[in-house]
Protein backbone atom coordinates (compact mmCIF):
# COMPACT_ATOMS: atom_id res chain seq x y z
CA UNK A 1 0.00 0.00 0.00
CA UNK A 2 1.51 3.26 -1.04
CA UNK A 3 0.11 6.73 -1.28
CA UNK A 4 -0.23 7.55 -4.94
CA UNK A 5 1.38 10.67 -6.37
CA UNK A 6 -2.07 11.98 -7.29
CA UNK A 7 -3.29 11.42 -3.71
CA UNK A 8 -0.30 13.33 -2.32
CA UNK A 9 -0.93 16.15 -4.80
CA UNK A 10 -4.65 16.18 -3.90
CA UNK A 11 -3.89 16.36 -0.17
CA UNK A 12 -1.45 19.21 -0.75
CA UNK A 13 -3.87 21.10 -3.00
CA UNK A 14 -6.77 20.70 -0.58
CA UNK A 15 -4.60 21.85 2.29
CA UNK A 16 -3.33 24.88 0.39
CA UNK A 17 -6.87 25.84 -0.56
CA UNK A 18 -8.16 25.42 2.99
CA UNK A 19 -5.43 27.22 4.93
CA UNK A 20 -6.64 30.46 6.42
CA UNK A 21 -4.68 33.61 7.22
CA UNK A 22 -4.18 33.66 10.98
CA UNK A 23 -1.00 35.68 11.20
CA UNK A 24 0.97 32.54 12.08
CA UNK A 25 3.94 31.93 9.80
CA UNK A 26 5.76 28.60 9.92
CA UNK A 27 9.53 28.70 10.40
CA UNK A 28 11.14 27.42 7.16
CA UNK A 29 13.93 25.73 9.13
CA UNK A 30 11.38 23.81 11.23
CA UNK A 31 9.27 23.02 8.16
CA UNK A 32 12.13 21.00 6.70
CA UNK A 33 12.50 18.79 9.79
CA UNK A 34 10.49 16.30 11.75
CA UNK A 35 11.37 17.16 15.31
CA UNK A 36 9.91 14.08 16.95
CA UNK A 37 12.24 11.18 17.79
CA UNK A 38 9.99 8.47 16.30
CA UNK A 39 7.04 8.10 13.97
CA UNK A 40 4.88 6.95 16.90
CA UNK A 41 5.85 10.04 18.92
CA UNK A 42 4.96 12.27 15.97
CA UNK A 43 1.59 10.57 15.53
CA UNK A 44 0.69 10.90 19.22
CA UNK A 45 1.80 14.55 19.42
CA UNK A 46 0.10 15.66 16.21
CA UNK A 47 -3.13 13.85 17.10
CA UNK A 48 -3.15 15.67 20.47
CA UNK A 49 -3.07 19.13 18.90
CA UNK A 50 -6.30 21.09 19.15
CA UNK A 51 -8.29 21.58 15.96
CA UNK A 52 -6.61 18.94 13.79
CA UNK A 53 -8.62 16.77 11.42
CA UNK A 54 -7.81 13.14 10.72
CA UNK A 55 -8.75 11.03 7.72
CA UNK A 56 -7.63 7.95 5.82
CA UNK A 57 -6.40 8.10 2.20
CA UNK A 58 -5.07 5.04 0.38
CA UNK A 59 -4.53 3.43 3.80
CA UNK A 60 -2.43 6.35 5.06
CA UNK A 61 -3.47 8.34 8.13
CA UNK A 62 -3.68 12.00 7.11
CA UNK A 63 -3.74 14.66 9.80
CA UNK A 64 -4.28 18.28 8.79
CA UNK A 65 -3.23 21.02 11.18
CA UNK A 66 -4.42 24.20 9.50
CA UNK A 67 -3.30 26.36 12.43
CA UNK A 68 0.31 25.36 11.70
CA UNK A 69 -0.15 25.03 7.90
CA UNK A 70 0.88 21.37 8.12
CA UNK A 71 -0.35 18.11 6.67
CA UNK A 72 1.04 14.92 8.22
CA UNK A 73 0.90 11.56 6.42
CA UNK A 74 1.52 8.34 8.39
CA UNK A 75 2.16 5.09 6.52
CA UNK A 76 -0.01 2.01 6.86
CA UNK A 77 1.50 -1.10 8.45
CA UNK A 78 1.89 -2.86 5.09
CA UNK A 79 3.92 -0.08 3.45
CA UNK A 80 7.57 -1.07 2.73
CA UNK A 81 8.94 2.13 4.36
CA UNK A 82 6.76 1.67 7.48
CA UNK A 83 6.84 3.14 9.94
CA UNK A 84 7.01 6.37 7.96
CA UNK A 85 5.80 9.93 8.36
CA UNK A 86 5.72 12.76 5.85
CA UNK A 87 5.18 16.36 6.95
CA UNK A 88 4.19 18.96 4.37
CA UNK A 89 4.24 22.60 5.51
CA UNK A 90 2.82 25.52 3.52
CA UNK A 91 5.21 28.46 3.40
CA UNK A 92 4.30 31.90 2.04
CA UNK A 93 6.71 34.57 0.99
CA UNK A 94 7.37 37.28 -1.55
CA UNK A 95 7.77 34.62 -4.25
CA UNK A 96 4.37 33.07 -3.52
CA UNK A 97 3.35 29.90 -1.75
CA UNK A 98 5.32 26.66 -1.68
CA UNK A 99 5.26 23.50 0.36
CA UNK A 100 8.29 22.20 2.27
CA UNK A 101 8.32 18.44 2.70
CA UNK A 102 10.13 16.41 5.34
CA UNK A 103 9.99 12.66 5.89
CA UNK A 104 11.23 10.04 8.31
CA UNK A 105 10.97 6.30 7.82
CA UNK A 106 12.02 3.08 9.47
CA UNK A 107 12.16 0.86 6.42
CA UNK A 108 15.28 -0.03 4.49
CA UNK A 109 17.34 2.69 2.83
CA UNK A 110 16.02 1.50 -0.54
CA UNK A 111 12.39 1.82 0.58
CA UNK A 112 13.02 5.26 2.11
CA UNK A 113 14.59 6.37 -1.17
CA UNK A 114 11.55 5.06 -3.06
CA UNK A 115 9.25 7.04 -0.76
CA UNK A 116 11.33 10.19 -1.35
CA UNK A 117 11.18 9.61 -5.13
CA UNK A 118 7.40 9.19 -4.92
CA UNK A 119 7.12 12.50 -3.05
CA UNK A 120 9.37 14.26 -5.58
CA UNK A 121 7.18 12.92 -8.40
CA UNK A 122 4.10 14.33 -6.67
CA UNK A 123 5.91 17.64 -6.19
CA UNK A 124 6.54 17.86 -9.94
CA UNK A 125 2.79 17.62 -10.49
CA UNK A 126 2.24 20.58 -8.16
CA UNK A 127 4.89 23.18 -9.05
CA UNK A 128 4.57 25.16 -5.81
CA UNK A 129 6.10 22.25 -3.91
CA UNK A 130 9.64 22.27 -2.49
CA UNK A 131 12.05 19.30 -2.43
CA UNK A 132 11.70 16.44 0.02
CA UNK A 133 13.94 16.48 3.07
CA UNK A 134 14.71 13.07 4.54
CA UNK A 135 17.54 13.80 6.98
CA UNK A 136 20.68 11.81 6.21
CA UNK A 137 21.61 11.73 9.90
CA UNK A 138 18.64 9.55 10.80
CA UNK A 139 19.41 5.83 10.63
CA UNK A 140 16.95 3.75 8.68
CA UNK A 141 15.84 0.21 9.19
CA UNK A 142 14.83 -1.51 12.38
CA UNK A 143 12.91 0.41 15.02
CA UNK A 144 15.22 3.46 15.25
CA UNK A 145 14.65 6.62 13.23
Amino acid sequence: MKLSSSAIAAVAAAFLAGACATGYQPDPAEAGRITYPTVDAALAAVRARPGVTESQRDGWTVIEDKAHYETWLFSPAGHPAHPAVVKRTELSGAGGTRTQTAAMCGGSQEECDKLAAQLRAADKKTPEQAPVNIPADRPRGGSRY
